[in-house]
């Protein structure tokens, strides 16, 4: 596996700051930040630059929780909204089975860039990829590719912690 060197950067301006350390384990996010959503977004995102067309995956191993919405993400970020993203949110109770029910703790989260195009995909096996989202959109050559983790909660920290990373730069 060709694991990235993250580093860690408070997104927004959340009350509590983050820290992204590398672990045993795998890579441990510390984040506060009140949500990864709409027109104001505060969390922690641990990235690499990446240039052009990538593959990134990450198992997330376990995720605290501070609120029903507390959230971590494998993540192009482009400090814009609306940047792709695929993620794991808690499980909820939901009416109906989804096709992609939350697998947590036993994620996957894949992210895939050819030219414009982002697909989002996610298994429970690392093997065995499922596409839930593909997004058209024109971008930039140069991104911040990374993981991101938000509380949800203005008040607490949540800690995530990923392993198996794979990074294919593909540029």
């Amino acid at each position: 596996m060709n694991t990235p060197s993250f580093v860690g950067i408070d997104v927004g301006t959340p009350k509590l700051c983050g820290t992204t350390r590398r672990k045993a384990a795998g890579l441990e996010i510390m984040a506060g930040g009140e949500d990864i959503w709409g027109e104001r977004d505060e969390f922690h995102f641990a990235y690499v630059p990446v240039s052009e067309n990538f593959e990134m995956c990450a198992r997330l191993i376990s995720l605290a929780m501070a609120d029903l919405y507390t959230k971590a993400l494998n993540f192009n970020h482009r400090m814009v909204k609306n940047s792709p993203c695929s993620g794991i949110y808690p499980p909820q109770p939901l009416p109906t089975r989804p096709d992609f029910p939350v697998i947590y703790p036993n994620v996957w989260l894949k992210l895939i860039r050819g030219g414009d195009t982002i697909t989002d995909q996610s298994n429970e096996n690392g093997q065995h990829w499922k596409t839930f989202c593909v997004h058209q959109q024109r971008l930039p050559l140069e991104a911040y590719l990374g993981l991101a983790v938000t509380s949800h909660h203005a008040d607490q920290t949540v800690k995530a912690v990923f392993s198996d990373f794979n990074l294919i730069n593909q540029s």
